[in-house]
């Protein structure tokens, strides 16, 4: 996530835009059964991904993708920390999920 965050409206567009672009689809190279967005995913059941995120990540269309929450979840970015731990807490994802994490 950048610095700064767009106004609710204008990431409510962004996400729908990219949402779009990505045909719905997780950009992820997880596969099913794990990958949950293959081959759609609905877009209020979507996670938007900064690809580059923190201080040096910005909400530029080529730095977003569309993930899957589980995806999402076992992306290699310790600001999933919460995401995984409420996933795991779920039991949608697996207990050995730290040999499943991706770049």
């Amino acid at each position: 996530m950048p610095k700064k965050r767009l106004p609710r409206e204008l990431w409510s567009n962004l996400r729908r835009e990219i949402w779009l672009r990505d045909n719905g689809q997780c950009q992820s190279p997880l596969q099913p059964p794990l990958c949950i967005g293959k081959p759609m995913i609905p877009l209020n059941e979507c996670h938007i991904d900064h690809i580059k995120s923190g201080k040096l990540g910005t909400n530029e269309r080529d730095n977003l993708r569309v993930l899957c929450p589980v995806c999402h979840a076992l992306r290699a970015d310790r600001r999933h920390q919460g995401l995984t731990a409420k996933l795991l807490r779920k039991g949608i994802i697996p207990s050995n999920w730290r040999e499943l994490v991706w770049e």
